[in-house]
Formats: structure tokens, C-alpha cells, sequence
């Protein structure tokens, strides 16, 4: 990873609502090449995250989409929408990072919005830019979470002030 993140934003005790509105604002100002890391425990949220991500861009921009699928077992599943393309991709079962490159999968990182669960294998060395998103179960409070997000690089602010 970069030594530090350029801007960082905490929240604790939210709420799945919360959730929702913190995807919506996302879904808003992502665009193609941006790269977000979703990091946490399993159930921790990572993929409720990027659901309300994608369904809130779609909404955006007026696509009905059905059904958002967890990516893990077939570790990609692309949207396309009017304005860019979102692969949410869940790297679980994925061994190191030569088999992500094997996949192809950083290949694509460039042409679209790639939300990408379990990104510990992943050499952040060769990002220029992204967000890691930490998702954490609250410890005061049940069924909510505390996140942290880290904006590497620069030109979030739009994003960060939103």
C-alpha cells in the first residue's frame, strides 16, 4: 500500500440505512478506473456494501437490476450502465497474487469500477489511486458497523466531501 492514505474518514455505530447512504454516495461519484478495496471479517458487510452500491447506480441511472450476486464462487460479476461498467469481485479464493494476474483481473482495473472484496493479496504498490473501505461489526452496539475509509492518492475530493 502507499505509506498513507490522503484523506481518512471514520464511522462508528452505523446502521444498515447508513450503509445505503454512504453506497449512494459512492455509486455517485465513482467512475471508471476507480479501484475500491473492501477489507473485513466475513459478514462483516463488505458485500451488502457493494449491493447497495451497484443497485444505487443503477437507480441512478434508471437500469433495473434484479438481483445483485455475492461473487463468491464465481469471483467476478460485471454491470454495465450507461456511463461506465462495475466488476464487484470477491478474491476469497484466490491463493496469491499471481493468480490474480493470471485471472486477468488487474488488467481490467483501468476500464472500469472494480469493487473488490478481500483485497489482501493485492499489491497496492502498482495503484496510483483507490479507496480502501475497513468494515467492522460494532463492538457497543449489535447488527451495526464502524468503517473507515482511506482515499490513496489524489482527487477525491469530491468524494471525500460528499
Amino acid at each position: 500500500m502507499l505509506a498513507k492514505p490522503h484523506i481518512t474518514l471514520e464511522a462508528y455505530d452505523l446502521q444498515i440505512f447508513d450503509l445505503s447512504d454512504i453506497a449512494k454516495v459512492f455509486a455517485q461519484y465513482t467512475k471508471n478506473s476507480d479501484v475500491i478495496l473492501l477489507s473485513g471479517a466475513v459478514g462483516a458487510g463488505k458485500t451488502e456494501f457493494a449491493r447497495r452500491l451497484i443497485k444505487a447506480k443503477a437507480i441512478h441511472e434508471n437500469l433495473g437490476v434484479e438481483e445483485v450476486s455475492s461473487p463468491t464462487f464465481s469471483l467476478v460479476q460485471t454491470y454495465e450502465f450507461h456511463c461506465c461498467k462495475i466488476s464487484h469481485i470477491d478474491l476469497y479464493r484466490v491463493n496469491s497474487e499471481m493468480e490474480l494476474f493470471e485471472l486477468g483481473i488487474p488488467d481490467n482495473f483501468f476500464d472500469q469500477i472494480t469493487l473488490l472484496e478481500w483485497p489482501e493479496i493485492l499489491e497496492t504498490k502498482n495503484l496510483s489511486r483507490y479507496v480502501c473501505i475497513k468494515i467492522k461489526e460494532a463492538k457497543r452496539l449489535e447488527d451495526h458497523r464502524d468503517f473507515t475509509i482511506e482515499f490513496f492518492g489524489h482527487s477525491w475530493d469530491d468524494l471525500s466531501r460528499a
